[in-house]
């Protein structure tokens, strides 16, 4: 990604694994949409509960002019989230359809 991408983990160590995986989304997504000027991303594992597994909560957030656009993904079945990669995934394919809704909000009011 050229803009700014900052990546924060909370209750869990970093991953260069993950991080990598992070910065592919949102070079893709910078393809998709050139005018990001920011994207910040933190990953949590907020519960740590033995019998339960892991449970990853991925918020993405993209400045592009006049607007910033947040994708707060709470997995809807506990079970959903359970893997970090696809946490992530889901995350930045909610900022895509986002990022697609500003787009074609900004195409209209021009036409």
């Amino acid at each position: 990604m050229k803009r700014a991408l900052r990546i924060t983990y909370r209750g869990m160590e970093t991953s260069n694994t993950l991080n990598e995986h992070i910065r592919d989304q949102a070079d893709k997504l910078e393809q998709f949409f050139d005018g990001i000027t920011g994207c910040n991303v933190v990953v949590e594992e907020p519960h740590r509960h033995h019998a339960q597994g892991h449970h990853f909560h991925v918020r993405v957030e993209l400045h592009v002019p006049g607007r910033d656009i947040i994708a707060d993904r709470e997995p809807a079945e506990p079970s959903a989230h359970a893997d970090a990669y696809q946490a992530v995934t889901d995350a930045f394919e909610a900022a895509r359809r986002q990022l697609q809704h500003h787009a074609d909000r900004q195409h209209a009011h021009h036409r």
